[in-house]
């Protein structure tokens, strides 16, 4: 008998943020790559090394495929964690291009450790594309919530 401990994954979703009339739900096998990457367990510090790590990269061959290997490299060979975590960053990076993160937290060449701990924690969604993304609202309540427990609100 196996032993191994059942990871619950979050509730994943029925229909992507982008969909509405006339726009594709979420299918079954994006359901499942959404379950699968939030099994995933990630630090804020493992974050913010990758990230680290990946400003080291040349920027004109710093691709996705690029960051992967990197990140391979420091997770092991864990291709699948590099993945996740990849797609974390990418997230967070979206937000933050976008101005959904108040400035208190980001700034030029700066980002505080709570938006990193919100980037390991919050649910990852992907789109239909497979492109990864955080719900805005839900990431800000998450870093208030963080800093106030912090005593930094």
């Amino acid at each position: 008998m196996d032993s191994t401990p059942v990871v619950q994954a979050p509730a994943v979703p029925a229909i992507a943020p982008e969909a509405g009339p006339g726009r594709p739900l979420i299918d079954q096998t994006t359901a499942n790559l959404i379950a699968r990457v939030n099994a995933v367990s990630l630090t804020a510090e493992e974050l913010m090394l990758a990230s680290l790590e990946i400003q080291k990269l040349p920027l004109e061959t710093c691709n996705r495929e690029a960051r992967t290997r990197c990140l391979a490299l420091i997770f092991n060979g864990r291709r699948g964690k590099a993945f996740v975590v990849n797609a974390r960053l990418e997230a967070m990076a979206q937000l933050i291009r976008a101005g959904e993160i108040p400035s208190c937290w980001v700034r030029p060449n700066m980002v505080r450790d709570l938006v990193f701990l919100a980037a390991a924690t919050e649910p990852l969604l992907f789109t239909a594309n497979n492109e990864s993304f955080f719900d805005p609202e839900s990431f800000v309540a998450s870093l208030l919530a963080s800093a106030e427990v912090n005593g930094r609100a």
